[in-house]
């Protein structure tokens, strides 16, 4: 009974406020997008106020935001600085290269089962390396770092490093191959999503 009289008093406190603006003249004047200068809305951003269109909106559990809100917002989460980068790509690349060389011996049918464990221990590392401080781009860097590594392990055992001539058929393995997607995707994964 009561919530249904507080819905009531909302409902009656909105309409009092629509009523208030058309007789002040504000919403007989058409707004246009903040992004779209040719889109009318007259839909509101709940933090700054910007007219946005439907396009533009992002929801959020308390209402709609423009992109500029939420990215403001977004940005507050990532505590990390530039030197992170160069930290996680020192951590990563020779871990993977280890974890690379490994699976090398192991063959293409234990590269299924151990390179998410590697790409998890390198995610692992980098993470601590980094001291728990998230960055917007920390994933690629390390995805990239370990495909970097997983080819360098390629060409040092198809014999490249060596002076021997490159040859295609030593170079692509399929267990190497395995491990760059697998290991890749797994770290990217856990410090793209839910850090």
């Amino acid at each position: 009974m009561m919530r249904d009289e507080a819905m009531r008093q909302r409902g009656r406190r909105r309409e009092g406020r629509r009523e208030e603006a058309m007789r002040e003249g504000k919403m007989s004047e058409p707004l246009f997008c903040v992004n779209h200068p040719n889109v009318e809305t007259t839909l509101r951003c709940n933090r700054c106020g910007d007219p946005i269109c439907v396009r533009c909106a992002i929801r959020t559990p308390v209402g709609y935001r423009c992109p500029r809100c939420v990215r403001e917002q977004q940005a507050a989460f990532y505590t990390g600085t530039a030197f992170d980068y160069p930290i996680a790509a020192l951590i990563a690349l020779p871990l993977a290269a280890a974890g690379a060389y490994f699976i090398s011996f192991v063959g293409f049918f234990f590269a299924f089962f151990l390179s998410p464990v590697a790409g998890a221990i390198v995610s692992e590392a980098v993470w601590y390396g980094v001291r728990r401080r998230r960055t917007r781009y920390l994933w690629l860097v390390v995805g990239v770092s370990i495909i970097v590594a997983t080819l360098l392990v390629a060409l040092y055992q198809a014999g490249l490093f060596a002076g021997y001539p490159l040859v295609l058929g030593r170079l692509l393995r399929l267990d190497l191959g395995i491990y760059g997607v697998m290991a890749t995707s797994t770290a990217a994964a856990r410090l793209r999503i839910g850090r």
